[in-house]
């Protein structure tokens, strides 16, 4: 994500005003900078976005030890435990059902009821593309997978 926002940062460093100063230094830039984005990599934008306007950060990006909901840095990739006590790993599938459906997907050690709100709040069951990006998001700033 840091490489994503870099490459918009940089893309109009060194630029003298001239088209010429322009094309040579965009030439010179690393492959990653000048690069269009992937699929994955809009769809992580997107989402990112989508988190910040839709005011999941709020809940899930506070670094404290017991917030609202499952900090996103430390949720995917982990197996967690639901509150019927059975216990899985949060990858993309289970992100995606969880925006769906979060009654189906509530977690042990918190309430499930602003999830349920927000997911009514924003529509998600009718905006697959938004599930879609928010999951794409979630998952790409858990713990590298190995």
């Amino acid at each position: 994500m840091i490489a994503l926002a870099s490459a918009s940062l940089l893309a109009g460093c060194g630029t003298s005003g001239s088209s010429s100063g322009a094309r040579s230094s965009i030439s010179n830039a690393p492959a990653y900078i000048t690069a269009p984005f992937t699929h994955e990599e809009q769809l992580v934008e997107q989402g990112a976005r989508l988190a910040v306007a839709d005011g999941c950060t709020a809940c899930h990006l506070m670094g404290k030890s017991q917030s609202v909901g499952p900090d996103f840095a430390g949720f995917a990739g982990h197996t967690v435990t639901l509150a019927e006590g059975r216990r899985v790993l949060v990858d993309e599938d289970f992100l995606r059902e969880g925006l769906l459906h979060p009654d189906k997907a509530e977690l042990k050690g918190y309430n499930p009821a602003p999830m349920l709100a927000a997911v009514r709040r924003l529509h998600l069951a009718g905006e697959p593309g938004q599930v879609a990006a928010l999951a794409a998001f979630i998952e790409q700033i858990g713990p590298e997978q190995g």
